[in-house]
């Protein structure tokens, strides 16, 4: 897995979640990093644009301490899917892609506003 690749990340599960407004899911990745690896929104970026298609690129990132597999070794996505990208509903470090900062940010409750509105974000 591309992702994977990058040696801060330990294990990576890919899903789509529903956005209002906009056709298909949209990318979301549930990551557990290298012990001793802090997150780097910047570094997971240029790895993205460096070895992804643009459609294939996570808009939303979770760092989680372990991820859920099945019964039969399986990742488990369901209760991720119906999480979506609220940050309500997840109480895991979680962060959205930021064209304008190159970045992975932290989600807030704006961001997640103006993605529900469609509203472009403003820079202060």
């Amino acid at each position: 897995m591309t992702l994977a690749s990058l040696d801060i990340i330990k294990e990576v599960n890919v899903y789509g979640v529903p956005v209002p407004g906009h056709e298909g899911k949209i990318g979301m990745a549930a990551i557990r990093l290298k012990d001793g690896c802090p997150f780097d929104g910047k570094k997971l970026f240029i790895h993205t644009k460096d070895y992804l298609p643009s459609y294939a690129i996570p808009r939303f990132i979770c760092i989680q301490e372990k991820l859920e597999i099945t019964g039969t070794f399986k990742q488990h996505k369901g209760q991720l899917v119906r999480d979506g990208f609220n940050p309500d509903n997840i109480k895991d470090p979680f962060f959205f892609l930021d064209d304008s900062e190159k970045n992975y940010i932290p989600m807030t409750e704006e961001i997640y506003c103006s993605i529900l509105e469609k509203k472009t974000l403003k820079k202060v």
